[in-house]
């Protein structure tokens, strides 16, 4: 033995090493944790709720005006935003994206790319329309490691 290690056929072994537990994503030292639990998880359909509910107070019987368009949208994300602190998911990280447009019958695209994990991060988006405004917002959830 040397330093904590075996030496065997020319072989280290650190039998100090923390144990990784599978089914937890957790290590048996520290707090280090690289998948949140099933209570700490990003609840899709709950903050989709919450932007349904947000989207539908500011913007429901408004008539769209552009000099009103930017103030509705700073007042959409950060309304979302922090009722998103108040939700606590522990580790996570979020983007709150909101796109205000005036509704004139022509089509809008929009697309977003992103490079993730797909078994921790995940998004919640809806959208409201009326006679002048159409509205779209998202939240990315990235887990942070």
């Amino acid at each position: 033995m040397l330093n904590g290690c075996e030496v065997e056929n020319g072989i280290k072994e650190d039998h100090d090493l923390a144990k990784f537990d599978f089914a937890e994503g957790t290590t048996d030292i520290g707090n280090f944790q690289i998948r949140p639990s099933l209570e700490e998880k990003f609840k899709t359909d709950v903050v989709k709720h919450l932007i349904h509910n947000v989207l539908d107070e500011e913007l429901r019987g408004q008539e769209y005006t552009a000099d009103r368009a930017d103030i509705w949208a700073e007042k959409i994300s950060n309304s979302i935003k922090n009722q998103l602190k108040e939700m606590e998911f522990k580790k996570y990280k979020f983007v709150v994206q909101v796109v205000i447009g005036e509704q004139r019958g022509a089509g809008v695209k929009i697309a977003t790319r992103c490079l993730w994990d797909a078994e921790t991060d995940a998004y919640a988006t809806d959208t409201f329309i009326n006679e002048s405004i159409f509205c779209m917002a998202v939240v990315f959830a990235s887990f942070f490691y």
